[in-house]
């Protein structure tokens, strides 16, 4: 698919009145409740020492002890440092726009924002750029030097466009992404194999999940105006003339039924999920999965 209509330029973004107060807004929801949100008790195992009279008994780790013929427990330090990593959808579906803005411009500038919420509150941000295969990739890291890499890459024409494999990409992150780490997958989940839903339990056993689908209208639904279409499927390029009044009932309840059944699959899970529109504003969907997820650890 042609990406010559593709223009994603975040520089002035960075100085962009609007976008500023998108990211001022995030940083103040997200701001002394990331921890709360996301880390829990922000502790991870740090050792073992022999037991003192007076320590916590809940602590004792039996199974060690036994090993090591002494009474042993469990140390814990706090931690500071959490992983957030991006992996967004760069296929030739979300190449596509109705609305005077594709999928994939949208989806940067929201990408774009949440990182530099992220990178606020004092975490290793990164990011994995996909269609069948990863096409850019950035180690979670922390301060704006990785915030002006990620910058880079979203802005960068050549990163967009092939094919889509949601389960072989899954497959490669597992393989190389640390756990304590929460991963935003944003997509318009357009083409997926069948059976990929498994392979959410298996994120889930491992990392915090957030799904941000990104759709346009003509996702959900077709034109008011009757008359024949053209359409053309981005994967296989297969085209196939429609007519518009004919089906738009049979598209729209089919469209419903898949939007559901994703997001169910991420329920099902115990994962986030986000559904955008392309011809709405992502800030107020985010902003309200954020303080709902607030109300409920709270």
């Amino acid at each position: 698919m042609p990406i010559k209509e593709l223009k994603i330029d975040l520089t002035p973004h960075l100085r962009k009145v609007k976008l500023k107060a998108r990211r001022d807004v995030l940083n103040k929801i997200l701001e002394g409740n990331w921890t709360t949100l996301f880390k829990g008790q922000g502790l991870e195992f740090a050792g073992y020492r022999a037991y003192t009279y007076g320590d916590d008994a809940s602590k004792i780790d039996w199974g060690a002890s036994l090993r090591a013929h002494e009474t042993l427990v469990r140390e814990l330090e706090e931690y500071h440092s959490f992983n957030v990593f991006f992996l967004v959808d760069v296929s030739d579906s979300m190449l596509f726009s109705s609305t005077g803005v594709l999928k994939a411009e949208y989806a940067a500038e929201m990408v774009f924002s949440l990182c530099y919420a992220v990178m606020q509150a004092g975490d290793a941000i990164g990011l994995g750029m996909f269609t069948s295969k990863l096409v850019a990739k950035i180690p979670p890291s922390v301060g704006k030097g990785v915030y002006y890499r990620i910058m880079r890459e979203l802005s960068n024409p050549k990163n967009y466009g092939g094919d889509f494999d949601f389960t072989k990409i899954i497959q490669y992150v597992t393989a190389f992404l640390k756990e304590r780490s929460l991963i935003f997958i944003v997509s318009d989940f357009i083409g997926l194999n069948e059976g990929w839903n498994r392979y959410l339990n298996i994120l889930a056993g491992k990392y915090d999940i957030i799904g941000i689908m990104v759709r346009d209208p003509r996702d959900y639904e077709m034109p008011d105006s009757g008359g024949q279409f053209l359409v053309e499927d981005p994967y296989s390029h297969e085209k196939l003339y429609i007519d518009a009044q004919q089906y738009a009932r049979i598209y729209a309840a089919e469209t419903r039924k898949e939007t559901e059944f994703i997001r169910r699959s991420f329920e099902k899970a115990k994962l986030g999920f986000i559904g955008l529109r392309t011809d709405q504003d992502f800030q107020e969907p985010i902003m309200n999965y954020f303080r709902k997820r607030l109300s409920l650890v709270k």
